[in-house]
């Protein structure tokens, strides 16, 4: 199934089946997959769930608190499966564009904490991925119309326009941005069918922010890991890492503009959609 709003099925159905069949297949995968893939599968339908839960967080009313923090609550506990293997990839990668930081790179790898037991942490995930998709059972009814859904594109879409004022603000505000401009992704992924060109514009011009904002993230997690495990070598290192950085950081500030602009009406073509699918 499609992260997508079948535009035939009632809003209700069509939220309800799309979490819960995310949940059950990120459980399904935890089960079944090898580790490493697993885990990025997960992680990123959890970021897919936890966008929806922001689509309907008004009408959820106090559930949306507690669902968004369970769905939070397995990531954080996948998270240390995968930033290990991402840390080791991004030194690789290191190595090979910059062939005279190798040796400090490998040290660095060198000094990284061994893989935590992954089979207990799988199975705990996955367990407490059934669990949320009962709850989904016990969601209000979500009643069958647009402005079921506005709240939450307009809170998100307003988080995704507050960018950091400036490519020097530090990695936490542009992680923030990278946060809130994935979920606004994710929202006008899921309503697509009711989306014309002009919204396959913004997917693709938000897929290419998104790109810069990874690719910016993945440089400051480097700076902060030789930063705090190795000072010295750090001052040859960090010059490799700001420059492109702020490339990046300027590129996706200006990827921001055009798409945050206040005089585009993004939401527009939506509401258009709903209303031909629904006479």
């Amino acid at each position: 199934m499609a992260f997508e709003l079948c535009p035939a099925q009632p809003l209700d159905l069509a939220l309800r089946e799309a979490a819960r069949e995310l949940l059950e297949r990120s459980a399904r995968s935890l089960a079944r997959e090898p580790a490493a893939k697993a885990v990025h599968d997960s992680r990123k339908n959890l970021k897919k769930l936890r966008a929806l839960l922001r689509l309907i967080a008004g009408p959820l009313g106090h559930r949306f608190r507690r669902d968004d923090r369970g769905l939070r609550d397995i990531a954080r506990a996948l998270a240390p499966l995968r930033d290990l293997e991402v840390q080791r990839r991004l030194l690789g990668q290191l190595s090979a564009r910059h062939p005279a930081l190798a040796g400090a790179s490998q040290d660095l790898a060198a000094t990284l904490p061994a893989p935590p037991g992954a089979d207990r942490i799988l199975r705990h995930c996955a367990l407490a991925l059934l669990d949320a998709r009962e709850r989904v059972a016990r969601w209000p009814r979500l009643a069958p119309r647009f402005r079921t859904l506005v709240g939450g594109l307009s809170a998100v879409g307003l988080q995704a326009g507050e960018m950091p004022a400036a490519a020097g603000q530090d990695g936490e505000a542009w992680h923030q941005w990278r946060k809130a401009v994935k979920y606004h992704g994710y929202q006008l992924r899921f309503l697509r069918p009711l989306g014309g060109d002009g919204l396959a514009t913004r997917l693709r011009r938000l897929g290419e922010l998104g790109e810069c904002l990874g690719e910016e993230h993945d440089l400051d997690l480097l700076a902060g890991l030789f930063l705090a495990r190795m000072p010295g070598p750090a001052g040859a290192v960090l010059p490799a890492l700001r420059e492109p950085q702020r490339v990046l950081r300027q590129r996706a500030l200006a990827l921001g503009a055009e798409l945050f602009d206040p005089a585009t009406d993004w939401m527009a073509e939506l509401r258009a959609g709903w209303r031909r699918g629904r006479t």
